[in-house]
Order: structure tokens, then C-alpha cells, then sequence
């Protein structure tokens, strides 16, 4: 097989040679033609540097006092209303007041997550929990039955001085 390649490849060597012969018998010539020249692209030209600019809480001027005197409101506001509220009352996104109350070092009333006050039913908790309890249920089943959780439950016994104890007396028989 490496033979007949030799062979093949001896022909077209001397059909090219033929074509070169009666290419320069025609009078043909061959000319060489110019290669590629490298030119490095123009030097950049970058700005001066200026002044730089401070930003944040280091400005003066209208704006400034503006922000410091709603921030002044906001802060009194804060102390009898929550984010929610203020944020309905002055129009401003809770997120907006966040930031201005970290920034001032200020805090808004706890939020109760549009619960209801939770204080307000507590006399209804305590005769339920006592009448749970004194039928002989445990902790965790009057949280069950009730519906509260056990968070709830330890709160309203350790505010009202409620005896519930957290393990009932076993007597073994």
C-alpha cells in the first residue's frame, strides 16, 4: 500500500512540475508579493485624575437639613408607632425607615405582625389553662387543645404566677 502512495504521489509531483514548464515557456513570471507589517496600535489616552468626591453623610446644605429634620419627626413618631404605622402615616417604604432608624440610632415599637394585642386575651387563656390543668392535663396537651403555643403558654404562667408544674408526681404502684 506504501508503494502505490509513492507512486501516486511521484505522478502529480511531475504533472506539477509540467504545469511549471509550460507556465514559464508561455512566458510567465512569478512575483513576490509584499507580507503583512505589524503597526502597534496609538498609545491610550487616559483623563487626569480629578478630586475625589465624598459622599454619604458628609454633605451640607438644603437637602441635608431636610433629611435631618424628617429623621428628627420619624424618631419622635417612633417612639409610640411601629415601622407599619409610621410608614402609613408618612408615606415613606418601611425599608426607607429601617435604614434612617439605623443611621440615627433610633427604634420603633415592636411590631405584633397584625395580630391582634395578645395581652388583651389573656384573662380568657388563664381560666382555660387553670381548668386544663386541674383536670390533669399536662403542658404540652393544654397547648394541643388550646391551640397556643408553648411559648404562649410559658409566658402567661410565668406573668400571672400560675402553678403548673412541668412534671407531674408519679407514684409507682
Amino acid at each position: 500500500m506504501i508503494d502505490n502512495q509513492i507512486l501516486i504521489s511521484t505522478h502529480r509531483q511531475a504533472r506539477l512540475q509540467a504545469a511549471q514548464e509550460a507556465f514559464f515557456q508561455s512566458g510567465g513570471k512569478v512575483e513576490e508579493v509584499a507580507g503583512f507589517e505589524f503597526k502597534p496600535k496609538p498609545p491610550r489616552k487616559h483623563p487626569e485624575p480629578g478630586e475625589k468626591k465624598t459622599k454619604g453623610i458628609h454633605q451640607q446644605g438644603v437637602r441635608y437639613q431636610r433629611s435631618k429634620e424628617r429623621a428628627i419627626l420619624i424618631a419622635e413618631m417612633a417612639k409610640t408607632m411601629t415601622c407599619r404605622e409610621v410608614s402609613a402615616a408618612v408615606g415613606m417604604a418601611q425599608t426607607t425607615l429601617w435604614t434612617m432608624a439605623q443611621r440615627e440610632e433610633f427604634k420603633f415599637l415592636p411590631d405584633t405582625m397584625g395580630k391582634p394585642n395578645a395581652r388583651s386575651d389573656d384573662a380568657k387563656l388563664i381560666e382555660r389553662i387553670t381548668a386544663l390543668r386541674d383536670v390533669g392535663l399536662t403542658r404540652h396537651q393544654v397547648e394541643k387543645q388550646m391551640g397556643i403555643g408553648s411559648g404562649t403558654l410559658r409566658r402567661i404562667i410565668d406573668d400571672y404566677d400560675i402553678d403548673f408544674p412541668k412534671f407531674r408526681n408519679r407514684t409507682k404502684v
